[in-house]
């Protein structure tokens, strides 16, 4: 891995929320956007040794952890969330999401958030302003319209409350749309993370 500012970094083990290199330098991970309980976390790294002592498969073949999980991740969704899908990585995941909101509304039109990242797939770059207006990027497609990035501490107004800026927001979001449809696409999806880290760790209004 690299980055503009650092050599690459080759790194051997990790232990909580340090990492170490191929040299043995110690570093404090600030990057690293998969792990959730730290490094090598015993509890996580137990689990895994078992079971993979057991069996270890895709979903291909039924497995009663499959279905705990499943039920599990149920219980703090929302009605009427009552389906699961186990997928590989955020891309997956996000391209999943696009193929069934083309498939349940028939149209094709996303309204995605300036500097939003959803994935290395595509169809996910499709809907990336990070990478289609980036380095190599071929500019937005037509079927796609991008809204403001609601960063409450750049683009929030001085004086403006939440709600307001909430609403301001949200009427971009709408204009957009309006804008899909006057080219003749219709809206399939709006795409926003619940935290954007790749466009600077922001976290929308809460209103």
């Amino acid at each position: 891995v690299s980055y503009s500012n650092t050599a690459p970094l080759v790194i051997v083990r990790g232990s909580g929320q340090y990492l170490e290199d191929a040299s043995g330098a110690t570093f404090l991970d600030t990057r690293n956007n998969v792990g959730h309980v730290g490094w090598q976390h015993p509890v996580v790294v137990r689990a895994v040794q078992e079971q993979f002592a057991r069996a270890n498969s895709n979903t291909r073949y039924l497995h009663p952890a499959h279905a705990e999980l499943a039920r599990r991740l149920l219980a703090r969704m929302p009605a009427p969330l009552a389906r699961v899908f186990f997928v590989n990585s955020g891309s997956e995941a996000n391209d999943l999401a696009i193929r069934l909101a083309r498939t349940h509304t028939g149209r094709k039109g996303c309204v995605v958030v300036e500097r939003a990242y959803h994935g290395n797939t595509c169809a996910t770059i499709e809907i990336s302003p990070y990478k289609f207006f980036g380095k190599g990027g071929t500019g937005r497609p037509a079927h796609v319209r991008v809204a403001p990035c609601p960063d409450g501490y750049r683009a929030r107004r001085a004086g403006e409350s939440e709600a307001s800026f909430a609403t301001r927001m949200a009427e971009q979001v709408r204009s957009a749309i309006n804008g899909l449809e006057e080219d003749g696409h219709e809206l399939a999806a709006f795409f926003i993370e619940s935290g954007m880290s790749v466009a600077g760790v922001i976290v929308p209004p809460s209103s």
